[in-house]
């Protein structure tokens, strides 16, 4: 995607004028495709972030509401370790996990930049990063703690996907819409995408109400997981 900013810049940027401000909200304006900074924040972050909430989500729900479905969580438990255990350790394997899938998107940028001979501010590059992966992983502890309070992936995967979808689509409208301004600040994306990473930087604000989120539904998935009965096939 970085590569096609050259061939993007000098065309798709001026096509957008005659574009509704709703879409650009989206695809960005004329001036994006100016900077490979605007381009990464529009074309890079904004549109891939996306997959990465899909691959959270999907990861996620697939530990503890997965295994209990597939009957291998009560074996575990049955073992001596504790559920919290259980709990918090795959928590932090799936951080881990999603983390590196966002920094390998970031090696990607720098050495798409390399390519092309543009030189973006590497370290909100890498703040872009960062921000992605807290955001993506709100979504994603968000069917973690619906899986394990529950017991069912399906039905985690369900309400968080529409969950990531309805946030993107209330976040990308809120501009244009007014009565979308208040239910963006409940979307996790509005935390990532306003004020733009890749022109000012994070603001400490944002970064506060992620990680409460991710702390909130963690917790609440635990005080649930250690006190109902697993599920036996």
């Amino acid at each position: 995607v970085v590569a096609m900013f050259p061939t993007l810049q000098e065309t798709f940027g001026q096509a957008l004028k005659d574009v509704p401000e709703s879409i650009q909200q989206v695809m960005g304006n004329v001036s994006d495709y100016q900077h490979i900074e605007g381009f990464l924040q529009v074309q890079v972050y904004m549109q891939m972030i996306f997959l990465t909430i899909i691959y959270a989500v999907i990861l996620c729900t697939g530990l503890i509401a997965g295994e209990e479905g597939k009957g291998t969580l009560q074996a575990l438990l049955a073992q001596p370790v504790s559920r919290t255990k259980v709990y918090f350790h795959k928590l932090m394997a799936t951080a881990v996990v999603l983390w590196i899938i966002c920094f390998m998107m970031f090696v990607a940028v720098w050495v798409g930049c390399l390519l092309i001979g543009e030189s973006p501010d590497y370290w909100r590059v890498f703040l872009a990063t960062n921000m992605m992966w807290l955001t993506s992983l709100v979504f994603g502890l968000f069917g973690y703690a619906i899986g394990a309070a529950l017991g069912k992936r399906g039905v985690a995967g369900s309400v968080a996907g529409v969950y990531a979808f309805v946030a993107y689509l209330i976040t990308s409208l809120a501009p244009t819409v007014d009565w979308l301004k208040h239910p963006n600040y409940l979307s996790p994306i509005r935390y990532f995408s306003e004020p733009r990473i890749m022109d000012v930087g994070i603001k400490s604000s944002n970064l506060a109400v992620l990680i409460l989120a991710c702390v909130i539904f963690a917790l609440l998935g635990w005080i649930v997981f250690v006190r109902r009965d697993i599920n036996s096939r």
